[in-house]
């Protein structure tokens, strides 16, 4: 087994913040009206890139289809389903993208859930990956699932809690090797929060055997592209979570909205029937 470790610090995020963020993505999805396809903000503008597809609009088994880049319709090979939508309770959304190409029909599916909308208490996001036909096919699949217990993050971020309190775990499946990841917060001196981030790899089938092989003469290099990995992740949250946290609810929603009724500028040259 391999085992990787690297702490980063990063800026904080306030829990009310945090939640108040995800009622404002459910009031935003809630506030769309559906006609036919179609789908509309409160204020009429139509979201270009996405229909309506079958089922009631956020009720279970709802299901939409991004727009073709030719405007002619649905693209069947990306769904979006609504699994379940209880913001009280618990609210669930699976992602679907087929890939169609006969020398490697793929199939990814991503399924995010939370518990609840309301009041966040835990968030899950699962992934499958699974390759077509072929000898090789098991060898481009796998799945992983990766887990947060809010009520842990934000304690053990507060230096409460045990120490080694895994908040945030992860599991991925392969058919060669297996990982777990957790993350465990803990308060820096200037309020930031101190992440510890462990992996560890397991080798299965004939990689059992190849992967100390390859830690003993790689070993030095994988560390050090775990912690650069790592490292880079943590400046991009620097560089863009603090400003995010200057916007109130309110403020979310209107950039949500607006995101959401963006247009690439070739289609809307195509919608307003201009010309280059």
């Amino acid at each position: 087994m391999v085992r990787l470790r690297h702490t980063v610090t990063v800026a904080a995020v306030p829990r009310r913040w945090f939640e108040s963020s995800v009622r404002a993505l459910h009031d935003v999805a809630e506030g769309i009206e559906a006609e036919g396809t179609r789908l509309r903000l409160p204020d009429g503008r139509r979201l270009p890139e996405l229909l309506l597809a079958e089922g009631g609009h956020l009720r279970p088994g709802a299901r939409y289809h991004p727009q073709n880049d030719d405007n002619s319709g649905p693209d069947p090979d990306v769904t979006v389903t609504i699994l379940a939508w209880d913001r009280k309770r618990r609210t669930a959304v699976e992602l679907v993208v087929l890939d169609d190409d006969p020398d490697g029909p793929g199939h990814m599916a991503c399924t995010l859930w939370l518990a609840s909308g309301e009041r966040l208490r835990e968030a899950s996001l699962s992934v499958k990956l699974r390759a077509g036909g072929g000898t090789w096919a098991k060898y481009a699949a796998g799945t992983g699932r990766l887990r947060l217990d809010l009520g842990k993050w934000w304690s053990s971020a507060a230096g409460r809690g045990l120490p080694r309190a895994t908040a945030f775990t992860g599991k991925f499946d392969h058919a060669l090797a297996s990982a777990t990841l957790s993350a465990v917060p803990r308060p820096a001196d200037d309020g930031r929060w101190r992440v510890t981030v462990t992996a560890r790899v397991k080798g299965r089938s004939f990689a059992r055997l190849l992967l100390p092989l390859a830690m003993t003469i790689i070993g030095r290099r994988v560390r050090g592209v775990f912690a650069e990995a790592l490292d880079d992740a943590a400046r991009e949250w620097n560089s863009q979570v603090p400003e995010l946290l200057r916007r109130d609810a309110e403020q979310l929603q209107s950039e949500i909205a607006e995101a959401l009724v963006a247009v690439a500028p070739q289609r809307a040259i195509q919608e307003t029937g201009g010309s280059v």
